[in-house]
């Protein structure tokens, strides 16, 4: 059981529109409370500026740049702090697979569905980054090595990079104490899921890929650190890092 001391007692009250977002029962409804109607075509920033396929800041160099330190202390805060790295990642990977439709191998309905993800991570990014105001953080993504325009390649990445949120959101939740904010982040979580296994179906259609465990992974924060650095020129650092934790039905975490 993690207690107060542990993660420090400075965690947000009600963290503006978690009660809003709890009314949405649709993907419009979801855009609609984010401030974004039906659309996130307007989104300052959602979609790349090329449709290169393999577009900056996708040669950058992971941990090249400056440091981007989310501190445990802030309790809930921190934690949302790093959920909100994970759907910049996921936000910028699925706008340059989107972007490069036009080039690529993947097929008329493939792009229907990965829009689709395109459009919920946008819609994750802005309601965390509108959630932590001016406690929110910017992270630099990099997707060295990708082609997006090879579906191969697009979708062997987006099964890791939707397998690494859920695992990281899982090993974080352990780590909140407003129930509001546990709510919110569960439900972002198994959108992740529905991401996942639609991807994992892509590949492998009518297997057990879909789901191959009865449990996800949970993951320590800093496990998880270690994989989203791959994805980030930001060299990601934690102080005040949880001193314990749970492990999941899996174990590894």
């Amino acid at each position: 059981m993690i207690d107060d001391t542990t993660l420090g007692a400075r965690s947000p009250r009600t963290l503006g529109g978690l009660a809003r977002l709890s009314t949405a029962t649709s993907r419009r409804g979801f855009l609609r409370i984010l401030g974004l109607g039906g659309t996130v075509a307007l989104l300052p920033g959602a979609v790349a500026c090329d449709s290169d396929a393999t577009t900056e800041p996708g040669s950058g160099i992971p941990a090249s740049g400056e440091p981007l330190l989310i501190d445990f202390a802030q309790g809930d805060v921190a934690v949302l702090q790093l959920a909100s790295v994970l759907e910049q990642i996921e936000a910028e990977f699925y706008s340059r697979v989107v972007a490069a439709f036009a080039t690529s191998n993947i097929t008329a309905g493939e792009q229907a569905l990965l829009t689709q993800i395109r459009d919920h991570e946008l819609a994750h990014r802005a309601f965390l980054e509108g959630t932590l105001g001016a406690a929110a953080v910017r992270a630099t993504a990099t997707f060295r090595g990708i082609n997006f325009a090879d579906r191969t390649t697009v979708l062997t990445a987006a099964r890791t990079i939707e397998d690494l949120g859920i695992a990281t959101y899982n090993g974080a939740a352990q780590y909140l104490t407003s129930p509001a904010t546990l709510l919110e982040l569960a439900k972002i979580a198994s959108v992740e899921g529905r991401h996942s296994s639609t991807i994992r179906d892509l590949q492998e259609p009518r297997t057990v890929a879909f789901s191959p465990n009865a449990s996800d992974d949970a993951w320590r924060p800093a496990k998880a650190a270690t994989s989203i650095q791959d994805y980030l020129v930001d060299k990601l650092a934690f102080a005040n890092g949880p001193a314990t934790f749970v492990q999941g039905p899996n174990g590894g975490g």
